[in-house]
Formats: structure tokens, C-alpha cells, sequence
């Protein structure tokens, strides 16, 4: 039976598993960092997900097609999926093909991306089986590491899912901003082992500079954002900034934890119809 958001969120160790994960997501930043980056905000990686899903579904992603489905999910505009496009093609994340009808202009994902894909599903199997002590990795890859049925069944419940859809407001200061989601995790990645009911996390002395050297952001922007979350308490330094220990909030650890239990339900769900539990 697939696992839901409440029994992970329950688990003795669920903040140690999604730390874990947080970890894995950094690691995939650095080993592709092109391709990490152009999803690290919350708008571009929904749009992955769904020219994704026309590529497995069709073989191929149709521009007109998927600003046809940005709309329908209400995910951008269509000037913004265009723009996307054209951004991924410069990257070499997608690539043109031949077609009859030259105005459709398909694209196709560079075999890297289809790779940064795999990596990212296998990641949260990895969590899923420390939930339970499954093997849903093995099974995976027992059928080939076949994403054609499994991912659009997970994109399709992630449009569906609010939670997913509008992030909590805790992480507005880093959400729409590039590498906003690395950031997070960043955050989550780095936070201390403390009690369930600590009112703030420690994460470590880190320089804004270093911040800003690590996700590629200027120092003043994110100089800016951080101190939009430090005025609603969402982070903080214990004494000067920069030069003492930096701390998340509970309640940003807390809804960072159930986002992703929610997403991992998600996936396991589709798991589940895909016969990997």
C-alpha cells in the first residue's frame, strides 16, 4: 500500500529522510549544475514537468501544444513558456528534430536531461524506501528505468495538488527567485539534528558571500532576500550577520517536511499503479 504525507510525517526519522533527500538535491546541483539551475525556481520546474510529460506521452514536445497545457494549468504565460523554450534550446536541455510540418518546431530533452529526470525520481524512491524499508529502486530498475507511464501519472496529481501548486508562504522570500528551491534545500540540507519541538533549527557560520558564490546569485539580491525572511522570522542569526550561526525557523522546517511528504505520497501513489511497491 502506497505511503501517505501523514505516516512519513509521523516517522521517528522523517526530518533525518528529508534532509537526506535535501543532500541528494545538492549533490545533483553540483554533478549538473546547468540543468539544476534552470529548474531551481518553482515556476520553471513545474514547467519541466509538464513538457516532460508530452515527451513521454508523445515522443516529442510540440511548442504550441505545450503552452496549450501551461494555460490550462494556469502555470504561466504563454510569453513565459516561450521564453522557457527558447532558453532550453540555447542550453542544449532541448534539442530540434525533423519534422513534415516545419511550423510545429519539435523539440526533444537532451539525453542530460532525461538523466537529471532519472536522478530526480530515483532520489525520492531512495526516501520512499527508507520510509518502509521497500524496494522500489530495485523494481525501478528492474523495468528499465521506464519513466513513460510513471511520470505523467505524477505530474498530472501534482496540477491537482494545491499544496504543491501555491508553495506556503513561509518560502516566499526564495521561491520565484533563480536557484530559489536550491536554496532550501540549502537550508534544509544544512540544518542540525535538534528536538521536534526546538523553536529554531541551527544550520552553521556561512558568509552571505559564500551564499551567494554557491548558488550563483549576486550578493545583493541575496543579501535582500534573506532579510525579507529574517523580518518574518522564517531565518536568523544568532549575533552579526554573516559571522554567526545561522537558524530556520521551526515552521520552516516543519512545511518544508510536509511539502515533501506530500510530493513523495504523490509518487508513491503512482508507484503504486506501476506496480514498484
Amino acid at each position: 500500500m502506497a505511503l501517505t504525507s501523514d505516516i512519513m510525517l509521523a516517522h521517528p526519522h522523517a526530518h533525518d529522510f528529508i534532509r537526506q533527500q535535501a543532500a541528494g538535491f545538492l549533490s545533483r546541483f553540483k554533478e549538473i549544475p546547468l540543468v539544476a539551475r534552470i529548474f531551481a525556481s518553482h515556476q520553471r520546474w513545474l514547467l519541466a514537468h509538464i513538457a516532460l510529460v508530452q515527451y513521454f506521452e508523445t515522443g516529442q514536445i510540440l511548442p504550441a501544444r505545450f503552452f496549450d497545457r501551461i494555460e490550462d494549468n494556469d502555470v504561466a504565460s504563454r510569453n513565459t513558456a516561450d521564453a522557457f523554450l527558447k532558453e532550453m534550446e540555447v542550453y542544449g536541455i532541448v534539442s530540434p528534430i525533423t519534422a513534415q510540418d516545419r511550423r510545429s518546431r519539435p523539440i526533444v530533452p537532451s539525453d542530460m536531461s532525461i538523466n537529471a529526470a532519472l536522478n530526480w525520481l530515483e532520489l525520492h524512491l531512495e526516501t520512499l524506501d527508507r520510509f518502509d524499508n521497500g524496494n522500489r529502486v530495485q523494481k525501478f530498475h528492474a523495468s528499465g528505468r521506464d519513466m513513460g507511464k510513471i511520470h505523467p501519472l505524477i505530474t498530472a496529481d501534482f496540477m491537482q495538488t494545491a499544496e504543491l501548486r501555491d508553495q506556503p508562504k513561509v518560502f516566499d522570500p526564495f521561491i520565484w527567485l533563480n536557484n530559489g528551491n536550491i536554496i532550501i534545500d540549502w537550508l534544509i540540507a544544512n540544518s542540525q539534528p535538534v528536538d521536534a519541538d526546538a523553536k529554531r533549527i541551527p544550520v552553521g557560520i556561512v558568509s552571505i558571500q559564500t551564499m551567494s558564490e554557491i548558488f550563483h546569485l549576486s550578493r545583493t539580491h541575496l543579501t535582500r532576500k534573506l532579510l525579507d525572511a529574517a523580518k518574518v522570522g522564517t531565518i536568523g542569526w544568532l549575533g552579526p550577520r554573516g559571522r554567526s550561526e545561522l537558524w530556520i525557523s521551526n515552521e520552516f522546517r516543519a512545511e518544508y517536511a510536509r511539502a515533501q511528504c506530500i510530493k513523495l505520497a504523490i509518487i508513491d501513489r503512482a508507484c503504486a499503479r506501476c506496480g514498484f511497491l
